[in-house]
């Protein structure tokens, strides 16, 4: 199936598109994730959800677990359940992300204060 485009929605310090929203079960989850310029997504894990990032475009800072890596396109990511996680954007393009999420019930987000 095709994609369904529809609205951006901004989360302060980068964007998402969420795609296939009610089309994969109930445990899956599609958006493309856009990371602003000059900016971080905080430090954060999920309860039970993995997610698999595929790097659309930019270069960034990405941090997961004890590792930080130089993440440029093409690149692929897996994050595991309870793994902290977070992205660091510094250059003048934003950084985009294709992101699926399984084992996906809804918002498990922890955000870590900084």
């Amino acid at each position: 199936m095709k994609a369904e485009i529809k609205n951006l929605v901004d989360r302060d310090t980068y964007r998402k598109l969420p795609l296939f929203e009610g089309e994969l079960p109930e445990d899956s989850y599609a958006q493309i994730v856009e990371v602003k310029p000059g900016q971080t997504v905080k430090r954060h894990y999920h309860l039970h959800q993995y997610e698999l990032f595929c790097i659309m475009s930019g270069k960034a800072k990405l941090g997961i677990g004890d590792r930080e890596y130089e993440a440029k396109p093409g690149d692929i990511f897996l994050v595991k359940p309870k793994t902290i996680h977070w992205i660091i954007n510094e250059r003048d393009e934003p950084f985009k992300l294709f992101v699926v999420k399984l084992n996906y019930h809804g918002d498990d987000s922890v955000w870590l204060e900084e």
